[in-house]
């Protein structure tokens, strides 16, 4: 995967684009992922919005992708270790139950 920083709102925004590796073969724009980090009530929200997807099969891998990504960043901010096994290597049904 690679992508290229389209915005930035420091310390609340982020906007990155996504796609496959670059191929002369496929002119499609890439898809863009937009983080948002803001204050909730005594803790802090991270939405993830994942935009211009260019098919289902994109929208089936980040749909398991992004809470796999997401659990073990979790897991990083609060123990300071990442997961003892990749959460993306896990069955989808795994991945929503470890980390709610």
């Amino acid at each position: 995967m690679t992508g290229r920083v389209i915005a930035v709102e420091p310390p609340t925004r982020l906007v990155i684009t996504f796609e496959d590796t670059p191929d002369a073969e496929s002119p499609r724009e890439p898809s863009v992922v937009t983080f948002i980090i803001e204050p909730h009530e005594d803790i802090v929200r991270l939405s993830v919005t994942h935009e211009n997807l260019p098919d289902r099969e994109m929208l089936n891998g980040i749909s398991h992708g992004w809470p796999a990504v997401l659990a073990n960043l979790k897991s990083l901010l609060e123990t300071g270790e990442v997961l003892p096994q990749a959460p993306w290597s896990m069955s989808p049904a795994h991945t929503s139950n470890n980390h709610r």
